[in-house]
């Protein structure tokens, strides 16, 4: 039971660095969002400590994603469809990554031609 309680906080953990990441903010961003400190963002990531419910919501909040996205890898869910995962993966790119997505679906257009 515990072995499974860590490695649960590991993949939230480490789901809540990639978002972090993918959106382009640092620790310290993250951190000065929720008004917590840099070593509580950096213990989440790691997995060592679990996080309250109001603590998952406002992190979801300030990176502006849906709470599944945190749980990504722990909940049977249905199978995704590809339009499912773009529009999801999508809504987790920062403004230059959605400029290259863009720039990248407007070439594949433009070959179909």
């Amino acid at each position: 039971m515990k072995e499974n309680k860590e490695n649960t906080l590991k993949i939230i953990g480490q789901n809540i660095k990639r978002i972090r990441l993918l959106k382009g903010l640092t620790q310290e961003q993250l951190a000065e969002k929720l008004d917590k400190s840099i070593n509580f963002i950096s213990i989440i990531e790691r997995g060592e400590s679990g996080i309250s419910i109001p603590t998952i919501i406002d992190i979801c909040n300030a990176l502006q994603i849906n709470s599944e996205d945190i749980f990504k890898g722990l909940l049977n869910k249905q199978v995704v469809t590809d339009d499912e995962f773009i529009t999801n993966s999508l809504n987790m790119f920062n403004r230059e990554d959605k400029k290259i997505v863009k720039g990248l679906m407007e070439y594949i257009i433009n070959s179909k031609k």
